[in-house]
């Protein structure tokens, strides 16, 4: 008998054991779960792609000015006939002379602001090389040709002439009338800086004739008779001392 309860005894205490061991494994794996759950799950990080660098656009080179084929030099008689023209007047017919010469990328166009005779322009013609002297005259637009006391100043017209360099051959000549581009409803008064307009415009007519004489062609910039001032746009010309 009491064989018998030792052996119950012993069962009992194995049977709590074994309850007490199997809740403590439960346990256990409930803390597992719960700290699985907890935790976060770190995404696998991609690497990071460079972001390309552009590459830097090249500037475009502006297309070299082609060497010129003529070059002109161009003077204008100031003192050689009696006159009340102004000086600026005849600065600006020979400004822009060489203004409309220089349009052309064949054409490297010069002046001279000394007072310019035939003569002088026949020696400076001989004593040159390459360059072509243009020489112009502003002429009273009269029966007898010659300016007086009693004349407008404002009515006279551009002659011209252009020699050849070494031989000093006259290679062209002509006249130009500011009327030509004048509208006798509108009058655009003189510029003290920039010569009179319908002057400027036979002498950029004058130019026109030259160049034509040449072959040489230009954007068409000369205003139509009848229309009104355009903005006075320099050319590439450079001042030069006529050689002695």
């Amino acid at each position: 008998m009491t064989q018998r309860k030792e052996s119950m005894r012993r069962l009992h205490i194995s049977r709590t054991l074994l309850f007490s061991l199997a809740m403590t494994v439960v346990a256990i794996c409930a803390l597992g779960i719960v700290a699985q759950s907890g935790r976060r799950v770190r995404k696998s990080e991609m690497p990071a792609v460079p972001a390309a660098t552009p590459e830097a656009t090249p500037a475009p080179t502006p297309a070299a000015r082609p060497a010129p084929t003529f070059t002109f030099i161009v003077g204008i008689a100031k003192f050689e006939d009696f006159s009340r023209i102004s000086l600026y007047t005849y600065s600006g017919v020979v400004r822009s002379c060489a203004d409309r010469l220089g349009d052309s990328a064949l054409v490297k166009a010069e002046t001279t602001s000394h007072d310019v005779s035939r003569g002088d322009a026949v020696r400076q013609a001989k004593a040159e090389k390459e360059a072509y002297v243009v020489w112009l005259q502003l002429r009273t637009n009269n029966l007898s040709g010659h300016s007086s006391v009693y004349d407008d100043p404002n009515n006279v017209y551009v002659q011209y002439a252009v020699f050849a360099p070494i031989t000093a051959q006259q290679v062209t000549s002509g006249n130009t009338y500011p009327e030509a581009y004048r509208n006798k409803r509108v009058r655009v008064p003189t510029s003290t800086t920039q010569g009179d307009y319908y002057l400027n415009q036979a002498a950029r007519g004058a130019a026109e004739r030259i160049l034509d004489h040449f072959h040489i062609r230009t954007p068409d910039t000369l205003p139509r008779p009848g229309l009104s001032e355009r903005k006075f746009q320099p050319g590439p010309y450079a001042t030069v001392a006529l050689k002695k």
